[in-house]
C-alpha cells in the first residue's frame, strides 16, 4: 500500500497501520482564522513537497466536556486551524471501495475526528472500505454566524468527492454516518440543496433532531454578545476577540446549533422530511433503549429521583410543561410500580430521540426511500450497577474501539459485546456497499414501513 498519495492541494504522507493506511490531520479547507473567522470555508492552499499526516488535527476550541471526569476528555488539542480530517483505506489496488464518512456529535458544542471511541481502522479493514471522519467549527465559532459548521461539513463532502478515489474510494458510494448531534447535522445536509448530490446513503444514530429558528438563533446571539459586553453595533470587534472569551460567552448564552436561515436551510430538517422534500437515499435511522441514562453518570441523585419530581426534570430538558405532564400521566398508568428513575429515562428517551427517529422514518419511507430502523439495546454495567444502553454507549460497539475508549470499560463484564459490536459493523458496511443493512452475519432485516414499523434490535439476545 502506498504510503504517500497525491491530493489537488499537494501530497500527503500516511501511516500503516495493522491492515489499513490511515492519513489523519489532512486538510480539506483553509484555516478559519483572522479575517476567515465567522465566515465560509475557502479551499486550502497548496504546500509544496510532502505533508505529514500521520497524527490526528486539532479539535475545534470547545469548553471542557461535562462528561469529562467519567467519559474521558474528547479534545485535548484544540485550534481554530480545525477543518481537518481523517481517512483509513483497506487498500489501493484499484478496485473502488465504499466510502464510509463519520460526522461527531456533542451538541455541536465539543468532540472531534479524533476521540479514541471512533477510529476508523476496524471498520475500513473488516468492512472493506474507506473511512473518512470529518471535523467542522462548533458552537458560537460555527454556528453564531448561521450554519458555518454545515458549510464546513459541506466543503468536507466535497472533499470527499473530489479526492477519495485517490485512497481507493468510490465517490458514487458515500454514506454519511452522524452520531448524536452528527445525526442532526446529517439530517441537515439531507434538506440542504448545496449537499445534494454528496451522499448516497445515510446513517442517523441517536439524533434528537433540534435545529433553531431565525428568531431562537437571534436571542442566543443577543445573549451571547451581552456575555461580551457587546451589542450589535460592536459585532465586528468579534473577529479579534480571544477565542477564551468567545468560549465563556458561549457558555452564557447556551447551545448553538443549526438554524432556518431560508437560505442554506430553507426548511426544518422535520419539516423537510414530513413534506417527502429531503435527499430520497437509503437511510437507517437508530435510537438507544436508554439514551438519556447518560445522564445518572454526572447526575446520581436522578436514581433517588422520586415520582413527582419526574415533570419537573422533564421541563429542564426543554419539554413543555403540557406535554411533561400528560407523558407522565401516561406513564404511571402503564406502569404504576415503577420509579421516579425509571419514568424519566423512559418518557425522556422517547420525547427526545425515539419519538422523532420515528416521525423522520415514517415521512421518509411514504417518499418512498429505503429506511431501516434499528434500536440498540446491550445496557452496560459499572461499579454503580447497571448503567443501561445508554446515549453513545454504542459508539465503541460500532468502531470496535473498547480497549482503548473510556466508555469502553462499561462493557468490562458484558461478553455479549463483541458479537454485537461485529454486528453492528457489518451492518453499517453492508449498508455502505448496497444500500441495505443485510449479511450473512445480521440476518433478516425488514424495511420500515407504515404497515411494517419493525426495528432491527441490537441486543443480547439478537
Amino acid at each position: 500500500m502506498p504510503l504517500v498519495v497525491d491530493t489537488r492541494a499537494g501530497r500527503i504522507r500516511g501511516r500503516l497501520d495493522r491492515g489499513v493506511t490511515s492519513f489523519r490531520g489532512v486538510p480539506f479547507a483553509r484555516a478559519p482564522v483572522g479575517p476567515l473567522r465567522f465566515r465560509p470555508a475557502q479551499p486550502v492552499p497548496p504546500w509544496p513537497g510532502v505533508r505529514e499526516c500521520g497524527e490526528p488535527g486539532p479539535a475545534a476550541p470547545q469548553n471542557p466536556s461535562r462528561f469529562a471526569a467519567v467519559l474521558g476528555d474528547r479534545a485535548a488539542s484544540q485550534s481554530e486551524d480545525c477543518l481537518s480530517l481523517d481517512v483509513w483505506t483497506a487498500g489501493f489496488d484499484g478496485v473502488p471501495r465504499p466510502v464510509l464518512v463519520f460526522v461527531h456529535g456533542g451538541d455541536f458544542a465539543e468532540g472531534s475526528a479524533a476521540e479514541p471511541a471512533v477510529r476508523g481502522r476496524r471498520l475500513a479493514r473488516g468492512g472493506d472500505l474507506v473511512f473518512v471522519s470529518l471535523q467542522y467549527r462548533l458552537g458560537a465559532l460555527g454556528f453564531l454566524e448561521p450554519n458555518l459548521g454545515l458549510r464546513d461539513l459541506v466543503a468536507g463532502l466535497e472533499w470527499v468527492r473530489d479526492e477519495i478515489d485517490a485512497f481507493g474510494g468510490d465517490p458514487r458510494r458515500v454514506t454519511v454516518f452522524g452520531h448524536g448531534a452528527g445525526a442532526t447535522a446529517v439530517e441537515c445536509l439531507l434538506a440542504m440543496p448545496s449537499a445534494s448530490g454528496l451522499c448516497h446513503g445515510a446513517v442517523l444514530a441517536s439524533g434528537s433532531y433540534d435545529v433553531d429558528s431565525a428568531e431562537r438563533a437571534a436571542e442566543r446571539r443577543r445573549a451571547f454578545l451581552r456575555a461580551l459586553e457587546l451589542d450589535a453595533r460592536d459585532a465586528g470587534k468579534l473577529g479579534s476577540a480571544p477565542v477564551a472569551a468567545l468560549l465563556a460567552a458561549q457558555a452564557h448564552a447556551g447551545g448553538f446549533r443549526p438554524v432556518v436561515d431560508g437560505g442554506l436551510l430553507p426548511v426544518a430538517p422535520a419539516a423537510a422530511a414530513a413534506a417527502g422534500e429531503l435527499s430520497r437515499v437509503p437511510l437507517v435511522i437508530g435510537t438507544a433503549r436508554d439514551e438519556t441514562r447518560i445522564l445518572d453518570l454526572i447526575d446520581p441523585s436522578l436514581r433517588e429521583l422520586a415520582r413527582g419530581e419526574v415533570t419537573a426534570r422533564l421541563e429542564s430538558l426543554g419539554v413543555s410543561h403540557a406535554a411533561a405532564l400528560d407523558a407522565v400521566a401516561v406513564a404511571e398508568q402503564r406502569e404504576p410500580a415503577a420509579s421516579g428513575h425509571a419514568l424519566f429515562h423512559e418518557i425522556a428517551t422517547e420525547l427526545r430521540y425515539a419519538e422523532p427517529a420515528r416521525r423522520l422514518a415514517d415521512a421518509h419511507a411514504a417518499a418512498g426511500a429505503p429506511v431501516f430502523v434499528y434500536r440498540f439495546e446491550l445496557g452496560g454495567a459499572s461499579s454503580a450497577g447497571a448503567s443501561g444502553a445508554f446515549h453513545g454507549l454504542d459508539l465503541p460497539l460500532v468502531f470496535g474501539t473498547r480497549r482503548i475508549a473510556p466508555v469502553g470499560r462499561f462493557f468490562d463484564d458484558v461478553p455479549e459485546a463483541k458479537p454485537v459490536g461485529r454486528r453492528m459493523r457489518d451492518a453499517f458496511a453492508a449498508f455502505a456497499r448496497a444500500g441495505a443493512p443485510r449479511s450473512p452475519l445480521v440476518g433478516p432485516w425488514p424495511r420500515w414501513s407504515a404497515g411494517e414499523r419493525t426495528a432491527y434490535r441490537f441486543s443480547e439476545s439478537g
